[in-house]
């Protein structure tokens, strides 16, 4: 059962990884000055941060499994992440620039991180 359960644990985790690929490249776009309509960019924002904390979860469950500690490093740039929708919501101008800022500070970068997913999805090939 134990297998089973890694299994599970590493499929659900391959297609979340995806999925946050995905919303990155719309992050990624949207700060480099693609144009979208501010709820569509809430969206993806609170996308990204819920995807993220379903990722949390399976790299924790997956460790667990493997008898292993596991240390998440990235809830800065969750943090970040409630900061640049806070920004978005609040119809602040140019909110563009206080993400870029807000998201440049964060601490692992969210550049960092996905290089991280990107090797774990590989592994779990």
């Amino acid at each position: 059962m134990h297998d089973g359960t890694d299994e599970i644990v590493k499929t659900k985790l391959y297609a979340e990884i995806e999925n946050l690929e995905k919303q990155y490249h719309e992050i990624r776009d949207y700060l480099a000055g693609k144009e979208y309509d501010n709820l569509e960019i809430i969206g993806i924002f609170k996308g990204f941060g819920g995807t993220l904390n379903k990722i949390t979860t399976h790299v924790l469950a997956l460790y667990t499994l493997e008898g292993q500690k596991a240390k998440i490093t990235w809830e800065s740039l969750l943090t970040n992440i409630d900061h640049a929708l806070e920004t978005l919501q609040s119809s602040r101008p140019k909110p563009r620039s206080t993400i870029q800022l807000t998201m440049n500070i964060s601490e692992p970068k969210i550049e960092e991180v996905m290089s991280y997913l990107l090797t774990l999805k590989k592994s779990l090939q």
